[in-house]
């Protein structure tokens, strides 16, 4: 609910009625009756309204529009617009920028899956490219919206040859109660079929090299990357992995029994949804990234996953940052070299290409 007005006796509240990548502001009566959309340009609308609901402020993009802010009335509606990002559109024009790409495809087991894809700006249809999913996957969370896309390093990863996957997988918000609810007890089961569906989707485009996909992600998107290289390890060759969980028993129980339940009720899942537990399947490439002051995944994490790559007879690549805290790095420096080690290690595995002398100053 974003507010309500007592004298009208109406609520505003966003919602995803339009579409689960967008977000957008209705009304309506105490009562339940006199529904009514309020904003009407597609993409995702935040908005901050006034204390008596007279007036709100719109902050809104698309894929294809920079944020625009704007003032509006709840009854007479749009009042003026306060920026329109005009400079940014200029810059559009005389540099090399790729909008997402929102997609949609039907799972093997009939579910609907939206997606994005961010396409090298020379793009070309009778090319094959190699392809890197940029993961997070937890539960409750939300990757691809219809909204303007602003991140440097998917930028960059496009501009170097590769085209770049967001996926709104199983256990996503928005997209219904049975769609977000299926993980639980089974964290890691259906967020990694889902990328491997979307993998095997993308497969089936011409412009797509179905033998150079990767995975990468930070978090639980970490932990996506190493759990769904085990279990496709026929489709993804190449993973990324920084501060990632290895096992749910080692993880916060706020959060963990939220989704997994009490290890005494749950312990098959708990074996099951584990990195560490299905070590041995490990096939393709995979760099793992960790800090030693990491208080979020604490870095026993990485060291009991490297221990059970190891005695699996399984190598890994593994960067170790001491200062760092999740996320691994501490300062520039460190931020600058875990993206040239990453950018390096996708070029050398994915690519086939001698790295650059990235890491140099």
């Amino acid at each position: 609910m974003e507010g309500f007005d007592a004298k009208r006796q109406m609520i505003y509240f966003t919602s995803t009625q339009a579409s689960p990548l967008q977000r957008q502001l209705y009304e309506v009566r105490f009562d339940g009756g006199g529904l009514r959309r309020i904003t009407t340009t597609a993409g995702n609308h935040r908005i901050d309204m006034s204390p008596n609901a007279a007036y709100f402020i719109d902050r809104w993009s698309s894929v294809h529009q920079p944020t625009q802010v704007e003032l509006w009335s709840t009854t007479k509606g749009k009042l003026k617009t306060l920026e329109d990002n005009a400079a940014v559109t200029q810059w559009l024009a005389t540099h090399e920028y790729s909008p997402a790409e929102p997609f949609s495809f039907t799972t093997s087991d009939k579910v609907k899956i939206d997606a994005s894809m961010v396409k090298p700006y020379d793009f070309d249809s009778t090319r094959r490219y190699p392809v890197i999913f940029a993961v997070y996957g937890g539960p409750g969370s939300q990757q691809v919206y219809d909204q303007f896309g602003t991140g440097a390093l998917t930028q960059w990863l496009a501009q170097q040859g590769y085209i770049v996957i967001g996926v709104n997988n199983r256990g996503t918000n928005n997209y219904g109660s049975a769609f977000m609810k299926v993980v639980y007890k089974h964290l890691g089961k259906w967020e990694a079929n889902d990328f491997a569906e979307t993998a095997r989707y993308l497969a089936r485009q011409r412009y797509v090299d179905s033998s150079k996909i990767a995975i990468m992600g930070t978090s639980y998107g970490g932990y996506s990357t190493v759990y769904t290289m085990e279990m496709y390890p026929e489709i993804f060759s190449v993973g990324i992995a920084n501060s990632a969980v290895a096992d749910w028993e080692y993880y916060d129980t706020i959060y963990t029994e939220r989704y997994m339940g009490l290890l005494g009720d749950n312990r098959d899942g708990y074996k099951e949804s584990s990195a560490i537990a299905n070590a041995g399947k490990l096939k393709g490439r995979l760099l793992l990234i960790h800090a030693m002051l990491d208080d979020n995944v604490h870095p026993q994490h990485t060291m009991q996953l490297l221990t059970a790559l190891t005695n699996a007879g399984k190598d890994v690549d593994t960067r170790i940052y001491p200062p760092g805290h999740h996320g691994a790095a501490y300062n520039a420096a460190s931020a600058r070299l875990i993206q040239m080690v990453t950018l390096d290690y996708l070029d050398r595995y994915l690519k086939g290409a001698t790295p650059a002398l990235s890491l140099q100053p």
